[in-house]
């Protein structure tokens, strides 16, 4: 499941977690769970599901032994990326848009599912902590920032004062925050802020908004700032990618 707004989440006999558009959350046949509304927005997101024996065989690739399981999948939630948001965001709309049949779906949808288990076994984040007790603090310090992040992304917040919201210290912050995430506190706001481009360009096919007021209501610097943030996490500009949203060709 990919999120399109924050939400919090807890599965069944498991810790609270926070989740966003930076965030894959993954779910085993039954998996009981809460959600916990967040955003003003609502709790929107964008679900994939594939059959018991496909679920098996992906996961099996990444560890044979949850081949046989009739729990595959490992993780509860894993990372995700702005390609891969983009990915699965451009499959939705030619799906609802009939603009692609049933073969090409499919493979799609297995690739996307097989990417979002790579993230969570390959770049699942090192962490520093050293017993229970620790891990949970610092995992709850580290959705505490990111909260904040995604409750405010136009905000352009100092390290100091996030870690003065959350009553720790500005190296502490960085530290956990990147050993829990994979990311630095920029690296992710900017992330966040370029997961909402896509919504606000989505929903701006064909209008008068512009990608300056687009930019400027997200928090970026200026116009070229989020052309440069595009480019870097999408390899191809606001309007390239707005152009692939309503169907057509992205090019950078």
């Amino acid at each position: 499941m990919f999120p399109r707004t924050s939400v919090w989440i807890r599965h069944e006999g498991s810790g609270r977690f926070f989740a966003d558009p930076n965030t894959v959350t993954i779910y085993n046949r039954a998996q009981r769970y809460e959600r916990f509304r967040h955003s003003d927005a609502g709790d929107r997101c964008d679900w994939f599901g594939v059959a018991d024996d496909v679920a098996r065989e992906i996961a099996g690739a990444f560890e044979p032994a949850r081949g046989d399981s009739d729990r595959p999948f490992r993780f509860e939630r894993g990372p995700s990326t702005a390609p891969l948001y983009l990915r699965q965001r451009t499959l939705l709309g030619k799906a609802e848009r009939g603009e692609v049949d049933r073969l090409m779906l499919e493979e799609e949808v297995f690739a996307i599912v097989a990417s979002a288990l790579a993230l969570s076994y390959y770049q699942r984040p090192q962490t520093l902590e050293r017993g229970l007790d620790a891990t949970r603090r610092r995992r709850e310090l580290a959705d505490a920032a990111r909260s904040e992040l995604v409750a405010a992304p136009h905000v352009n917040y100092s390290v100091r004062d996030l870690a003065g919201r959350l009553d720790c210290s500005p190296f502490h912050l960085c530290r956990v925050f990147r050993a829990h995430t994979g990311k630095t506190l920029h690296q992710y706001r900017t992330e966040h802020r370029l997961h909402l481009a896509l919504e606000r360009l989505e929903g701006t096919v064909g209008s008068q908004q512009t990608l300056s007021r687009v930019a400027h209501d997200l928090g970026f610097a200026s116009h070229a700032h989020f052309v440069r943030a595009a480019r870097q996490y999408f390899g191809a500009t606001p309007s390239a990618v707005r152009r692939a949203l309503a169907g057509g060709p992205m090019h950078s």
